[in-house]
């Protein structure tokens, strides 16, 4: 718990003046104020982090925790549970949808084996398992909160490593058959949501099964009593491995300084754990893309952050990351490159900040 106390504590607010610094240099720029929108708004926030003099994000990586769910047992999804590692497995080659994203975007990835039911034997493929697996949610807690805390700070430890290298930004993915399923039961547990609220039809469901799914969350909530508001208790008793990792991951990068990236659903929720546990965390996060599950929209309002895109998406393993990657950079390239008002014929006090405007 030490670790895990001390990098809570540690996490430090960031720096509204950078900020401020940053939202002056594009109202300098030769454009109506504000019309760049989310562009702006994420260097601003980038600036907050990093420092408005600080803004390269030439090293890129996506982690993605990867572990398997005793829930699997109550048959509510159609893929074999040895998915996991077989995606896992293949990851570094460019073949997966993460793969293959990150070596356009120029992005490295970094596998971790958080409980997965096999071992690799591959070294790109990170042992830091404790179990092979949690324990069916629908009859019994996921884990103790003693496994569940040891997961955790092994997220936190994964940060530190990638802030040693000298990464400028990193995003949280995951690996894990029947992970939308405990997933949407921690965010039952946390917010006091009802599951026909939270559970989505995954990666691969069929009406039978999306049924199925709705009453094993319904049953895992009812033996466990997860408390609302604490996630510990609830990835404990209803969460997975790969969930305490990320939400580790989270916090140690916000301790460390880094920006981190949001992919989807799973990715959003493990967030939402981290800033429960310190909200300073969530200053440091940047939503990727809107995922289609039905969950996410809760998570989003809970965490305040937008999602930069929107494009249908639902794989997970952490695919909407690189994409943010590039539009952060493609961001910050147009902040440094444009001409300001003073190098152009425009005058910009004849433009009106739209900004300042209120709706009809």
């Amino acid at each position: 718990m030490n670790i895990l106390e001390n990098t809570l504590n540690s996490i430090k607010p960031v720096s509204e003046e950078e900020g401020k610094r940053a939202k002056l240099f594009w109202d300098s720029l030769a454009h109506p104020p504000g019309s760049l929108g989310a562009l702006e708004e994420m260097t601003v926030r980038l600036a907050k982090i990093k420092g408005f003099d600080n803004l390269k994000i030439d090293k890129k990586i996506t982690a993605v925790f990867c572990a398997d769910n005793g829930v699997y047992a109550e048959k509510i999804t159609s893929q074999p549970q040895i998915t996991t590692f077989l995606l896992a497995e293949i990851m570094h080659t460019g073949k997966t949808g993460l793969g293959t994203i990150s070596k356009w975007a120029g992005s490295g990835i970094r596998v971790y084996d958080v409980g997965m039911i096999k071992t690799s034997e591959r070294k790109d493929v990170i042992n830091k398992k404790i179990k092979f697996g949690t324990e069916n949610i629908a009859q019994g807690p996921a884990m103790s909160r003693e496994d569940c805390i040891r997961m955790i700070e092994t997220g936190i430890e994964a940060a530190f490593e990638i802030a040693d290298e000298g990464f400028d930004i990193a995003g949280i993915g995951e690996l894990g058959i029947c992970n939308t399923t405990t997933t949407a039961a921690v965010l039952s547990g946390l917010c006091g949501v009802e599951p026909k609220l939270t559970v989505g039809r995954g990666a691969s469901t069929t009406e039978a099964m999306y049924e199925l799914k709705i009453k094993s969350v319904k049953k895992a909530i009812e033996i466990n009593a997860p408390k609302k508001g604490d996630s510990i208790d609830c990835i404990s008793k209803v969460g997975g491995f790969d969930i305490a990792a990320m939400c580790g991951c989270y916090i140690g990068l916000a301790a460390r300084g880094i920006p981190a990236v949001i992919d989807g659903y799973i990715s959003s929720l493990a967030a939402l754990c981290a800033v429960n546990l310190n909200p300073r965390v969530r200053d440091y996060l940047f939503a990727s893309h809107k995922s289609e599950e039905r969950g996410a929209k809760i998570c989003t309002a809970e965490l305040g952050i937008e999602p930069v895109l929107n494009m249908k998406m639902r794989l997970g393993e952490g695919s909407g990351c690189p994409l943010l990657f590039k539009m952060l950079e493609g961001a910050v390239f147009t902040m440094q490159n444009m001409g300001k008002f003073t190098e152009t014929m425009i005058d910009g006090a004849d433009l009106v900040d739209i900004r300042k405007q209120t709706n009809p």
